[in-house]
């Protein structure tokens, strides 16, 4: 009975009114933070928490800041990789115009030995960041997972809602996600 006055109460749970409250639900699906923690610094008890995350935070909030936080992920790492391949152009074209250089001063100075002496240590650098380059040149792709998607997770709340209103249309529709592929995990068989 209290958790049904407390939902039809009209009261606003502590963190909904709180303008960190996203950063909050973060800290609570992805574990952060302790509830416990989260708590103090609310200024509230263990349980109001424990109860916000039970109540307030739906699987599709759950898995769709899940799916944020994995791409922000592969995001930041792509970045830094782009970072290093702008690094490494930059360093090779220094240590080529320096090369360069060098050679022209031994050639106007006449000294065939080290502008000779020069032209190799230029040859093995060169093959050394092209190979390095040739590392870094592979294509990276981001691959995010179909069912953690936000939209997936919505039309999978939709189909369990149907299925719910006209149970004759779990069947079919069971075996139609079957006979196109579609993963039908344990959790989808809910439907």
């Amino acid at each position: 009975m209290a958790q049904g006055g407390n939902k039809n109460s009209g009261r606003k749970a502590i963190i909904d009114m709180r303008p960190d409250k996203n950063e909050i639900i973060k800290d609570i699906v992805l574990g952060r933070r302790t509830l416990t923690d989260i708590a103090k610094r609310l200024g509230v008890d263990y349980s109001t928490v424990a109860r916000y995350r039970d109540e307030k935070i739906s699987e599709e909030m759950r898995r769709s800041i899940l799916a944020e936080t994995r791409v922000a992920s592969i995001e930041a790492d792509t970045e830094i990789i782009n970072a290093d391949r702008l690094d490494v152009a930059i360093t090779y074209e220094a240590l080529a115009k320096r090369v360069e250089r060098l050679i022209t001063q031994a050639e106007q100075d006449d000294n065939p030995a080290f502008a000779l002496s020069a032209m190799e240590g230029l040859r093995k650098v060169l093959r050394d960041v092209a190979q390095l380059q040739g590392k870094l040149a592979t294509n990276l792709t981001v691959n995010v997972s179909l069912a953690e998607s936000k939209e997936w997770v919505t039309l999978r709340t939709i189909l369990q809602e149907v299925c719910d209103e006209i149970p004759a249309a779990r069947e079919p529709l069971l075996r139609r996600m079957r006979h196109h592929v579609l993963s039908v995990t344990k959790e989808d068989t809910i439907l």
